[in-house]
């Protein structure tokens, strides 16, 4: 059942804190987000079907959707228990998938009415996040995916996105969200996201974003390795320093129409 919802698709590139995102939002009462439900659908089969999330199909887990599942991932049971438990009340609901960028044209013209949040973070966190899941010997994460296929990874998807944000029409539809200061303001990053989404504030979703935005506070600076040093600076920062300016401005417009619906 998908009458009077809303749809919404997360992503950004690989490890720049989609997941996080999705579990701030899947506190809200009104949202359902999966956990890369039908990532293989969209990156290898090119398929964005609206019909992924009718109830019956959303809880009817395969493996040609998805290797998160709860079945094979039971760390995931949780949170499938927690969005079925509120599918009949929810107004949005959707997927998080990391690194689609290189379809999200293609899936955009598909759904022309779907909502898609993009995360910016910058490319020292992401591309270590990336190192240290390749140095874990027994991580799934591939050996070979460090800081060099990070950069690589991140420049691409940067570029696309960026050619892809000149297009005003797209602006709202989607909506750029600069991690790396998401949580400087949590009460303005609440009242954007919420403005967005068109949903109401509620007291589960503003203590989520209170205790993430705490939790990067207190996370310490990291420097890159002198190692990946000459691979950070030959990366193109242009595209993502003009998608930051979009980013801030998408921030106040959002916040501003939410606070004339909600009050300040």
């Amino acid at each position: 059942m998908t009458d009077g919802k809303s749809f919404l698709i997360v992503t950004g590139v690989a490890r720049s804190g989609t997941t996080a995102l999705a579990e701030l939002l899947n506190a809200h009462p009104r949202i359902c987000l999966g956990i890369e439900r039908f990532k293989f659908r969209y990156l290898l089969e090119h398929d964005y079907s609206p019909e992924f999330f009718t109830r019956e199909r959303f809880f009817d887990f395969r493996k040609e959707d998805t290797n998160l599942r709860p079945e094979v991932r039971p760390a995931w049971q949780p949170t499938y228990d927690a969005i079925a438990a509120k599918w009949d009340e929810a107004e949005v609901i959707g997927d998080k998938v990391p690194d689609l960028m290189p379809v999200l044209a293609e899936f955009m013209a598909a759904n022309p009415d779907y909502k898609y949040i993009c995360i910016l973070r910058n490319l020292k966190d992401v591309g270590l996040s990336w190192q240290a899941r390749a140095d874990r010997p027994r991580d799934s994460w591939p050996q070979g995916k460090g800081f060099g296929p990070a950069c690589e990874s991140w420049a691409e998807q940067h570029e696309i996105l960026h050619g892809m944000v000149r297009d005003r029409a797209l602006r709202e539809r989607l909506f750029l969200l600069d991690y790396d200061q998401m949580y400087a303001d949590p009460a303005l990053t609440e009242a954007a996201l919420l403005g967005f989404l068109g949903v109401a504030r509620d007291p589960a979703f503003r203590t989520m974003l209170d205790g993430h935005a705490e939790f990067v506070r207190t996370k310490k600076a990291r420097k890159v390795p002198e190692q990946f040093a000459e691979l950070y600076r030959a990366v193109d920062m242009g595209p993502i320093r003009g998608m930051r300016k979009i980013a801030r401005e998408q921030m106040s417009l959002w916040a501003d129409r939410f606070y004339k619906t909600e009050g300040g």
